[in-house]
């Protein structure tokens, strides 16, 4: 029981410690990420009976699952987090994201592990919670992004990230409900790589935000890197020397004031007109 306890939970806790790290420039309080962790191991309860109201298939799977639990886990961020002061960049969005999906996750995975075993522990570790972990960035990407738009924006760029974690999801379990294996394998070597090179991109994105923290944060390190590396404003790069000054322009030539002509030095008179210099 204790292995499938640890399968159950290791992949969780590993992809969670995972995304954390990514926040390097201004990491969030881990009392928050361990609260989002715990309302979103909550939400399974809810979750899980608004879905015993349907009957089982593929619509219950690929419809009814992905739009109840998306929304779920979104609305643990969005009430208990997202209006929080550490919620102060784009990142922010992804980190919580994360951990309401993998404390979610964490809970099914205990209840399906031990119904089905070692197999479908495995397949849950690197198929679905991988996923829970994608879908949910796609919508928490956008609420990191939309907390620093105008407000005639935030609602848009919200909703649609909503409905692309929801659509993902909901091509996630229809691949495995309808073509199981081959729709294992797809979802293997397809849709998690892409999806995964998505949130890698998004992650990049969040950092490189105007509201990012850490964009400020590397303005300074290059600063810093310059100043002591000699690179300052004027400063030769390759010896942190003070460049060359331009040579001083050469004075004008005398010109006769009667004809233009040039006139050498020392001379009286212009050789061309005869006027007196």
């Amino acid at each position: 029981m204790l292995d499938l306890l640890f399968l159950a939970i290791a992949p969780t806790l590993f992809l969670l410690l995972y995304i954390y790290r990514k926040d390097r420039y201004e990491p969030e309080p881990l009392h928050l990420i361990a609260w989002v962790f715990f309302l979103g191991a909550l939400s399974v309860i809810p979750a899980g009976l608004i879905e015993l109201i349907f009957p089982e298939g593929v619509v219950s799977s690929a419809v009814v699952a992905p739009v109840v639990e998306e929304t779920m886990k979104f609305l643990i961020v969005f009430l208990a987090i997202y209006r929080h002061p550490e919620f102060d960049e784009p990142m922010d969005g992804i980190v919580y994201a994360t951990a309401a999906s993998l404390g979610f996750a964490t809970v099914e995975n205990i209840l399906y592990v031990i119904e089905g075993g070692l197999a479908v522990g495995i397949v849950r570790a690197i198929a679905s919670v991988p996923g829970h972990v994608v879908f949910s960035c796609i919508w928490g990407f956008a609420l990191g992004t939309a907390k620093f738009r105008p407000e005639r924006e935030q609602a848009g760029i919200i909703l649609t990230g909503l409905l692309g974690g929801i659509a993902l999801h909901a091509v996630f379990n229809f691949s495995l409900e309808v073509y199981e294996v081959a729709g294992f394998l797809l979802i293997l070597f397809v849709i998690l790589p892409l999806a995964w090179w998505t949130t890698s991109r998004n992650i990049a994105c969040a950092h490189a935000d105007p509201a990012s923290a850490c964009s400020e944060k590397q303005r300074d390190a290059a600063a810093l890197a310059a100043m002591t590396s000699g690179t300052l404003p004027g400063r030769d790069p390759g010896t942190g020397s003070q460049p060359p000054a331009s040579p001083a322009p050469r004075p004008a030539r005398p010109v006769c004031t009667n004809c233009g002509m040039p006139v050498k030095p020392g001379m009286r008179f212009c050789e061309q007109c005869g006027k007196e210099i």
